[in-house]
């Protein structure tokens, strides 16, 4: 893996920041260590360092801290994110699942290689594209959660066909896909197994009703390109909430999983394959996925139950915080939020307002937007309770309403810690992101390949 690019700058002299601590790459095991080594050695932009272009390697020996940032800076905090990652790993083995985790959420091959060394069966895509990228850091296996009908992918699957070390899977949900899938692939090497989408009335993809579920299985059975490996559904289709009839209806219509698996089971349309998946998970209702997939059918084969939570490796201060089965309300050991963004307060132009340097640029707001947690001055973090909200993002500015003790409280050049929502559309912002310690070191970076 060649990549070229402008020497990297010279860093600053080690900043103050306090006893050394250990700086390292991650301990995760689970790709090809000399591929993960190339890419930290590559110079790529950073804007949040105070030397660009540099390498992880560089930002991991250059003795920074939080305060030698520039700002706007996103942030990922070591210990959640070994937390997280733990945590949902053992939540998988105590249900009984495996973990195929939607690595869309970072396209970060370090975490991905977290991921895999605890256990994780396989990394889900989104594109071909992304799925590409998997295979170039020695990912094993990848599900691309999509039906793929672009001639120039469906090539590229054909040639990662002929890799032994290498198994792609994806999705259908049309006979049509399915012709044009055919006429692909009619040189590959083997067939391709592919997982038959379930999908709900109104929303994205998926066959809508079972009968005609069954009836495009056949045609996928009748494909020599192809093999019927199992059936998967995306309940993220759902509103994600857990205060309203949501989670009811999630629970009656995964139903429809095994019962799809039993009746193409019954029909010997499952021929080829060694086991039959069967997945479903995003990361609101992963446990009412497992809960669906507890008690699996008879089949002439294994069935193989996957998850496929991508966001607990990070979770977050919002969206997730809602919605998880390891949110704080909800359990004894919940994930933690790893997503931090430190702005600086640019101006205080009228009463009751302040202005951040931050923006739709750096973090996210499709979802929620982005919640003040506390300002940082002379060392000391204080906490900004409910007197500071974020109400509007421009490109680069967040508008502040300020009141009670906020209000006096925030000056010009002023350090605010915000909390993130959807983590999925803050990592693609950043191609390289900080990751700090306990005492505010930087003790790592990762970089994102979107």
């Amino acid at each position: 893996m060649t990549e070229t690019g402008p020497p990297p700058e010279r860093g600053p002299e080690p900043a103050d920041t306090g006893p050394s601590a250990p700086i390292g790459p991650p301990s995760g095991t689970g790709l090809p260590a000399a591929l993960l080594a190339a890419s930290d050695a590559v110079p790529v932009e950073a804007r949040s360092v105070p030397f660009s272009p540099t390498t992880v390697d560089g930002i991991r020996a250059a003795g920074l801290g939080l305060r030698d940032l520039w700002l706007p800076a996103v942030t990922l905090d070591e210990a959640a994110l070994r937390h997280n990652l733990d945590r949902f790993a053992r939540w998988c083995a105590e249900r009984g699942v495996d973990l195929a985790p939607h690595a869309k959420t970072t396209m970060a091959p370090r975490l991905w290689s977290e991921q895999l060394a605890r256990g994780a069966w396989g990394l889900t895509a989104a594109t071909v594209a992304q799925a590409r990228v998997m295979r170039r850091f020695g990912v094993p296996r990848v599900l691309v959660a999509n039906e793929v009908v672009e001639p120039g992918q469906l090539a590229w699957l054909a040639e990662a066909l002929d890799d032994p070390g290498f198994e792609p899977l994806c999705l259908v949900d049309s006979a049509e896909g399915v012709r044009i899938m055919a006429r692909a692939l009619a040189g590959a090497a083997r067939p391709l197994p592919v997982l038959l989408e379930l999908g709900v009335e109104g929303r994205r993809t998926g066959v809508r009703n079972l009968d005609g579920a069954l009836e495009l299985a056949r045609t996928v059975a009748a494909c020599p390109q192809l093999t019927l490996a199992g059936v998967e559904a995306f309940e993220g289709v759902f509103p994600q909430r857990r205060d309203d009839d949501s989670p009811s209806r999630v629970r009656t219509w995964l139903d429809r999983l095994y019962e799809f698996a039993r009746r193409a089971d019954a029909e010997d349309l499952f021929a080829g394959a060694a086991e039959v998946i069967v997945t479903a998970g995003g990361s609101s209702y992963p446990d009412l996925v497992s809960d669906a997939l507890s008690e699996p059918p008879r089949l002439s084969l294994p069935v193989r139950r996957i998850v496929r939570s991508g966001c607990y490796l990070t979770h977050d201060d919002l969206f997730m915080e809602r919605a998880s089965p390891l949110r704080s309300s909800a359990d004894d050991d919940p994930l933690r939020p790893a997503l931090r963004c430190y702005a600086r307060v640019l101006s205080r132009p009228e009463p009751g307002r302040a202005l951040l340097g931050v923006g739709k640029r750096d973090v996210s707001f499709d979802i929620d937007l982005p919640v003040p947690r506390a300002l940082l001055r002379d060392g000391e973090r204080v906490p900004l309770g409910d007197g500071a909200r974020v109400v509007e993002l421009n490109d680069h500015h967040a508008f502040l309403d300020l009141t009670g003790s906020a209000e006096d409280a925030l000056r010009v050049g002023d350090v605010v810690e915000l909390g993130l929502s959807h983590p999925c559309t803050v990592f693609d912002k950043w191609p390289l992101i900080p990751v700090l310690d306990e005492g505010d070191r930087v003790v790592d970076a990762v970089r994102t390949f979107f």
